[in-house]
C-alpha cells in the first residue's frame, strides 16, 4: 500500500492518503454528452425533411435531443403525416412548436373540400350533371360526393356544362 501526504487547504493539516483513493478523487468524471447521438439526428433530419417548414431548426434540434424520447418519435413520424396533408406550408407550426406544444398527440380532423352542386347543372330529377375532364362524356350524379370522387368513364374531375 502506496500512501501519499497531501494539503487540501492553507489552514488544514496535512494527511496521508491512499494512492488509490488519490486516483479516484483526481479522475474528472465523464462528461454527458450534449453532442446527439447519431441514431437521434438521423431520425430528426428524416422528420425534419417531411415536415419540410424550414424554420427554427437549431431550437428544434436542441428540443428533439433534450426531449423527445424513443417512444415519441414513432407518434410523431405518423401524426406529422397526416398533418402535413391537411395544412398547407404557410399553416403549419413553426417545427420547434409543432414539437413543444406536442401537436403530434392532438387529433387531426379531416376537411374534405366541398364541391358547390350549385354550379352544375342538374337534370329534370334535380341531380347534378357534368362532363368527364378527359373524354368529355356526359353524366348524371346522385350528390357531390360522387361528383368529387371523379368521372363515372375515366374517374377523373368531373366538370360543369351549361
Amino acid at each position: 500500500m502506496l500512501e501519499i501526504l497531501i494539503r487540501e487547504g492553507k489552514d488544514k493539516q496535512p494527511k496521508w492518503v491512499d494512492i488509490k483513493t488519490l486516483r479516484s478523487m483526481t479522475r474528472k468524471p465523464k462528461k454527458s454528452s450534449t453532442q446527439p447521438s447519431l441514431k437521434s439526428t438521423k431520425d430528426f433530419e428524416l422528420w425534419w425533411k417531411l415536415y419540410d417548414k424550414k424554420t427554427t431548426k437549431k431550437q428544434t434540434l436542441a428540443y428533439w435531443i433534450k426531449n423527445i424520447t424513443k417512444e415519441d418519435i414513432f407518434k410523431i413520424m405518423q401524426h406529422t403525416k397526416h398533418y402535413i396533408k391537411d395544412r398547407e406550408k404557410v399553416y403549419r407550426k413553426d417545427p420547434v412548436r409543432y414539437l413543444r406544444d406536442k401537436v403530434y398527440e392532438d387529433e387531426i380532423i379531416k376537411q374534405d373540400k366541398r364541391i358547390e352542386i350549385e354550379e352544375y347543372k342538374h337534370d329534370t330529377t334535380g341531380m347534378p350533371m357534368g362532363k368527364c375532364e378527359r373524354c368529355g362524356k356526359k353524366d348524371t350524379y346522385l350528390n357531390q360526393w360522387e361528383l368529387r370522387k371523379g368521372s363515372n368513364c375515366c374517374s377523373v374531375k368531373v366538370l360543369p356544362f351549361k
